[in-house]
């Protein structure tokens, strides 16, 4: 009703207008999306880099493992020369000549000078160390 409100003239007016306007057909775009064979490139390349990735940090856990391997090793190795080293020097107390010979006399053996042989200086030659035997009743 507000046709009536400006007269006849608005009328016209509307109707022009409505003659006026031109229907244009809008065209829309629906952007491409990605195609499927590059799809298929950029999940290759990401599995790639995750199986990567996946296998350095095993490698570098499997290198973690090897060096406290090492590292233990190389303890346990340290303890056992320091054993070796005591037990070199047990050996040397205990293979001392005079120790020997005490040993000896203590569990009831004699001193026999003809059956001792020193070896090692080109040939084998009597000891020269003379030992009274024991008197015989």
């Amino acid at each position: 009703m507000s046709y009536y409100y400006q007269g006849n003239l608005a009328m016209e007016l509307e109707k022009q207008s409505r003659s006026v306007t031109k229907t244009t057909k809008r065209t829309i775009r629906i952007k491409p999306t990605i195609p499927t064979g590059e799809k298929l490139l950029y999940l290759l390349f990401i599995s790639l880099t995750v199986i990567g990735l996946g296998m350095v940090g095993v490698r570098y856990s499997q290198i973690s493992q090897m060096n406290y391997e090492i590292q233990s090793t190389k303890k346990e190795n340290r303890l056992l020369a320091e054993k070796n080293a005591t037990l070199k020097l047990q050996i040397e107390q205990l293979s001392n000549r005079d120790r020997i010979q005490r040993e000896a006399e203590r569990q009831g053996m004699v001193y026999n000078a003809n059956a001792v042989h020193t070896i090692g200086q080109g040939k084998v030659k009597a000891s020269s160390i003379q030992q009274q035997q024991p008197n015989q009743p």
